[in-house]
């Protein structure tokens, strides 16, 4: 199987170089272009790794970023930069990055380094034991014409299936829990991601967006996924 890995940036040469280093491993990427679409991505897809351009944004937006997806991310995160401190390379592991490669780097070299990480993670998957765990009990809650099926992570609407993301459900359900309550943006990121970090606002409101597309009736007058201005966000029944 052809290990697909996520590119968060836009420099020409390091995609040039990548692009050629993958088709000699036989790998893939897709490529981001801000931290909010590679959140986004990771909602809808489970690569191998990624791979991080540091000069294609700020250092405290690609740390608070790589900080919020690292329980979702099963594979190495390498981050590639033009310079390097022993600062920068302390909050970069401290933010769990497996390796910074700096510019200019060898091929072959950087071609051996993700093998050997993607070696170690896969020595780590298949040593993890399998807990057997209890059935839990069915779970439905109806929120007006929603019904939310905890146990199948299923949404129904009038009857019919909704299609939503992990992270899309898992937002919605943690929102069903807290129900009339007003809860922050800093909450929702805290409650739902795991991490109470700066700059994450715009996740929250995308996928707030997304929500009122797929389950209200009318997603710019909604009903029950409300907007409480100066606040943040309400699910009301």
């Amino acid at each position: 199987m052809t290990d697909r890995f996520l590119l968060m940036g836009q420099n020409a040469d390091l995609i040039t170089r990548l692009d050629r280093l993958s088709k000699r491993a036989a790998w893939t990427f897709d490529q981001v272009t801000t931290p909010t679409g590679l959140v986004v991505e990771l909602d809808h897809k489970r690569p191998a790794g990624i791979w991080w351009d540091l000069d294609a944004s700020t250092l405290d937006t690609a740390i608070a970023t790589m900080t919020l997806v690292r329980p979702q991310v099963h594979g190495p995160i390498i981050a590639f930069t033009t310079k390097i401190t022993e600062r920068i390379q302390r909050k970069l592991y401290q933010a769990r990055v497996d390796d910074v490669v700096t510019f200019p780097f060898t091929d072959r070299v950087l071609r051996a380094l993700i093998k050997q990480r993607l070696w170690l993670y896969q020595q780590v998957q298949d040593s993890t034991p399998k807990v057997l765990t209890k059935t839990a009990s069915p779970r439905v809650i109806t929120i007006g014409h929603w019904q939310v099926d905890y146990q199948n992570y299923r949404v129904l609407k009038n009857d019919l299936p909704v299609e939503l993301t992990p992270k899309e459900f898992q937002l919605l359900s943690y929102l069903i829990d807290h129900r009339n309550q007003v809860l922050s943006r800093d909450q929702l990121v805290n409650g739902v991601w795991g991490y109470d970090i700066l700059n994450t606002s715009r996740i929250v409101d995308i996928h707030i967006s997304h929500l009122r597309d797929k389950l209200e009736n009318d997603p710019h007058h909604p009903v029950h996924l409300l907007t409480v201005r100066g606040f943040g966000y309400k699910l009301a029944e």
